[in-house]
């Protein structure tokens, strides 16, 4: 009779537990300084996101616009070891800080700060789901108003892939033109 509780108790303890989500999170640790991934935008044209290593605790990612990954960034990127961006730097100077980070690869919900060089701030929620090749999300102003929200897959190594973003902009579509992995 307690040998049978026990296989009970038991089969219902793993039957509750949650199953594990698809992993969200970048992995900068496969990646060499010069890979990169390039993306065409439906509301700008090719992207390249270009690995370019450490800086500190963050790694850096070079983004250039154009046929190529080469010339001057038109913004840095400087992400967590997960995949969050912890500040984004246009090539004017004019910057984001994201506190603690913007949430990005942070499984449900999850509120951060956005800190602009010229003093403003506003706050942000986004709600991203795990899904079988990437993750959904949402992202609301501090008043709960929605601004936008898509889907993206991610490759093995957690980089972006194809995905859009629909919100007060528009509609936006990613498509991949290349991964260079060396």
């Amino acid at each position: 009779m307690i040998k049978s509780m026990l296989g009970s108790i038991l089969l219902a303890a793993v039957c509750a537990a949650p199953v594990s989500a698809q992993d969200i999170r970048w992995q900068p640790q496969t990646m060499t300084p010069g890979d990169y991934l390039s993306i065409d935008q439906s509301m700008g044209g090719p992207i390249h996101h270009v690995f370019a290593g450490r800086s500190g605790k963050a790694y850096v990612l070079k983004s250039y616009r154009g046929p190529s990954p080469d010339g001057t960034p038109v913004f840095t990127t400087f992400l967590d070891r997960h995949g969050n961006y912890l500040r984004w730097v246009r090539a004017d100077g004019m910057m984001i800080d994201y506190r603690p980070h913007d949430c990005k690869r942070t499984a449900g919900e999850c509120q951060y700060r956005r800190v602009f060089s010229d003093g403003r701030h506003e706050i942000r929620t986004r709600v991203t789901t795990p899904t079988a090749n990437g993750f959904t999300f949402k992202e609301y102003d501090a008043s709960g108003n929605f601004i936008f929200g898509g889907s993206i897959e991610l490759d093995e190594r957690g980089n972006a892939g194809d995905g859009h973003m629909n919100g007060n902009q528009g509609e936006q579509v990613y498509r991949v033109m290349k991964r260079f992995y060396q």
